[in-house]
């Protein structure tokens, strides 16, 4: 793995540092030294200032030494003596010589440039870019638009910055070939003095996710582990990770995911992941209980992801996506990547074809049931033609709506269908709703949207004897209206709560939404329904997604949010964020309240390293649904060897969710220049459980950062879960690790 960051770290930054030292558009410069322009090189943009200078008309040579400083566009070149030929272009520059350009430094006896080409020789060079130094007894670049590479002889590079680093490599002849490859002649890794490797020949690509990548580990469900994965490319287009996997309490695994790469940007498309596990205890899960129902041990999953654009569609607003997942079972998430399924534990199985318009889209969604162990609801298929806020010509009215029909059925898993549960009932559906506003500014300061709109919702061909069709009529109504207030006061000043005058902004609120419609009342089982939640529901329609569920409301959403604003780094900045809120009910669509419960939430960031969160739903004036939940969290550095941060979540009392007190706190301890201590607890107080606790020590090497740890998982219901952590980490490139994870996601699906 040491072979494998060294390598990563210097390819990466070698090809940064002279990638981009192409010159071949510059800027123009103010020069003390002017050169005329007569011959094939552009030097109307070259500055030399030097304190002696001469220039030889008749051959076109310009000489300068003392200080030299030169300025063409964004590149620099300082050094004791340099001459330039003007037919050629070259500048020649040695002793002390040293190269700027984007915040780049070379360093170099000797150096020829070429302000045609951007060509650049050196003799003895030097670079420093963050993190990587090299050093190279000579670089040539290829002329602009040629395909050669860029060549070093004799380079070494390393990520310790010290006159003896303690590891480096070393490259009698490195070729770099830009958005390609590296071809490395006679490559030599050193720790120390100590060589550790030599590769006669070898030849990276680019992208940073090719070539062996591994983890190793213990914990209690898996035993010892091994996850092991290599990345190459199947052509120019198709990334492919090949995976071997062996866990000593689960046996061996393994599979092939494919990235395609023209949707590298974009995790939810362009991937196919194929992955088989010989389980060898398929009973056994994370918590330690054995399963009640058998697993077999042939356990697998499939993931397709995909995005297919038209012909046609170079704007790319036409296409078809695929999001299919097969899973051998319900657990296999669960066992295998247990990261994914704390995420998504029931992946969906879609296939939706879309068309994009300026003033909207239209869509049509296929939902299969593939895994017939998970209960979902299928579209096979639904149409749906989606209006966004639209102008209506000049008229200063906006109309917005959405249409929709669908095939629609739920169907059960088959653990609650052998239970005796009876088939649900499926349904065609036809909806429509229509809304028009109107934005008004009264007095130029109350902002007023009225708005109105109309719906229709069609049912048929239900699944239950006596009922044909259901027809469903819905008016809609409402406005929002606020108005903002604000006060300066340039005086406030406290560094030590990060004040550098204050802005004070107030605005007030009232959302307020009225429905009438045709309630389904009981006569067949909704799809699109309510679920439990403590938050509030969406009244405005546009936003409303439980349109099977849809009832008689009328709602006011009042309330009060304020910012105050300070000024950091020359910017305006979001000191405390609070937003108070409540939703008054003439009728409540479904606990028959007359108020919620009371909302506030404050977001208080003063420093860099203290800030506070609090979402917290009090019970003030209404008890019929007579709960609360506050959530809070604070991050802290009191000292410059010690950060803590500590969270906090209570709900009590909802008539779907069990009680909670959760407490979480993480620490971390400098125990002096070499050593640091890491702890992390989760402690639930409604049933005294300390649910997880994870201990580590830290150690600095140099340019590398060791860590040592333990974790332990109390599940309440099952055996106590135990793993082990380690990890050796680049101080450099702090996300470059090498994990030894309690409960890693698994190189079978994502790192």
């Amino acid at each position: 793995m040491l072979r494998r960051r060294l390598r990563s770290c210097a390819i990466v930054g070698v090809f940064v540092v002279f990638a981009s030292l192409s010159c071949s558009q510059l800027s123009a410069q103010d020069s003390d030294f002017a050169i005329t322009n007569t011959a094939s090189a552009d030097t109307t943009n070259l500055d030399i200032q030097a304190d002696f200078t001469d220039y030889d008309k008749n051959l076109g040579v310009a000489k300068a030494t003392g200080d030299v400083v030169v300025k063409y566009g964004d590149v620099e070149i300082k050094a004791d003596q340099i001459e330039f030929n003007q037919s050629s272009g070259n500048i020649f520059a040695r002793d002390n010589v040293r190269v700027y350009r984007n915040g780049q430094v070379i360093d170099a006896e000797e150096v020829i440039y070429n302000i045609e080409t951007g060509e650049m020789t050196t003799s003895r060079f030097k670079s420093a870019l963050e993190p990587i130094l090299v050093m190279s007894d000579n670089i040539q670049r290829p002329e602009e638009g040629s395909d050669g590479p860029i060549t070093l002889l004799d380079a070494t590079f390393t990520t310790h910055d010290s006159a003896n680093p303690d590891h480096r490599v070393f490259v009698k002849k490195l070729e770099v070939y830009p958005d390609d490859k590296i071809v490395m002649h006679g490559a030599k890794i050193y720790s120390g003095d100590r060589q550790l490797f030599w590769f006669p020949y070898y030849v990276q690509p680019m992208n940073e996710e090719l070539g062996y990548y591994f983890i190793p580990g213990w914990n209690s469900a898996w035993g010892g582990y091994l996850l092991n994965r290599y990345g190459f490319m199947v052509n120019d287009d198709i990334l492919a990770k090949a995976h071997f996997d062996a866990r000593s309490e689960r046996g061996l695994a393994g599979g092939l995911e494919f990235e395609f790469q023209k949707f590298r940007d974009n995790d939810d498309i362009g991937r196919l992941n194929l992955y088989y596990a010989q389980d060898n205890n398929p009973q056994m899960r994370f918590n330690g209980r054995n399963r009640k129902r058998g697993v077999t041990s042939s356990r697998h999953r499939i993931n397709f992801q995909h995005r297919i654009y038209f012909p046609g569609s170079d704007d790319e607003t036409f296409y078809l996506d695929f999001d299919i997942n097969r899973l051998s079972d319900q657990f296999v998430y669960e066992d295998f990547f247990p990261s994914e399924f704390r995420i998504d534990p029931r992946p969906d199985n879609l296939i939706n074809l879309n068309k994009l318009f300026p003033q909207g889209e239209v869509s049509l969604t296929g939902r299969y049931h593939i895994n017939e162990f998970f209960q979902t609801d299928t579209r096979s298929p639904e149409l749906a033609v989606d209006i966004i806020r639209t102008p209506i010509a000049d008229s200063g009215f906006y109309y917005q709506g959405l249409t929709t029909y669908g095939i629609l059925d739920e169907e059960y898993s088959t653990d609650r269908l052998l239970r005796g549960a009876m088939e649900p009932s499926g349904f065609n559906r036809f909806q429509t709703y229509h809304e028009v506003l109107h934005p008004l500014k009264v007095g130029n300061v109350l902002n007023v949207v009225p708005r109105v709109g109309g719906g229709y919702a069609h049912y048929n061909d239900f699944e239950i004897p006596g009922l044909n069709t259901f027809e469903s009529s819905t008016t809609h109504a409402g406005v929002d209206l606020s108005f903002k207030m604000s006060k300066r006061s340039p005086h406030i000043h406290n560094k030590a709560l990060g004040l550098d005058g204050l802005l004070h902004v107030v605005r007030p609120y009232l959302n307020y939404s009225y429905i009438n419609t045709d309630e389904i009342n009981g006569r067949f089982t909704p799809i699109d329904r309510f679920t439990p939640t403590t938050r509030l529901r969406a009244i405005d329609m546009p936003l409303f997604t439980s349109m099977d569920d849809l009832r008689d409301w009328s709602v006011f959403r009042t309330g009060v949010s304020q910012s105050f604003i300070t000024k950091r780094n020359g910017r305006s900045y979001e000191w405390l964020a609070l937003n108070n809120y409540i939703d008054i009910y003439d009728n409540d669509p479904e606990y028959n309240r007359d108020t919620s419960n009371f909302f506030t939430e404050v977001d208080w960031r003063p420093l860099p390293w203290l800030r506070a969160k609090t979402t917290a739903q009090v019970p003030l004036f209404d008890d019929t649904l007579d709960f609360t939940e506050v959530s809070s969290s604070l991050q802290f550095m009191p000292t410059d060897w010690f950060h803590f941060s500590v969270g906090h979540y209570y709900l009590t009392d909802h008539p779907f969710f069990q009680n909670s007190s959760l407490y979480s706190l993480n620490t971390y301890t400098r125990l002096g220049d070499e050593w640091g201590l890491s702890t992390s607890h989760r402690f639930e107080s409604d049933d005294n459980t300390l649910e997880y606790q994870q201990y580590s020590i830290h150690k600095d090497f140099a340019s590398w950062t060791a860590s040592l740890g333990g974790i332990v998982r109390d599940n309440r219901r099952g055996e106590n879960e135990y793993g082990v952590l380690f990890s050796l980490t680049l101080k450099a490139f702090p996300k470059m690790s090498l994990p030894v994870d309690f409960q890693p996601g698994g190189l079978g699906a994502e790192d």
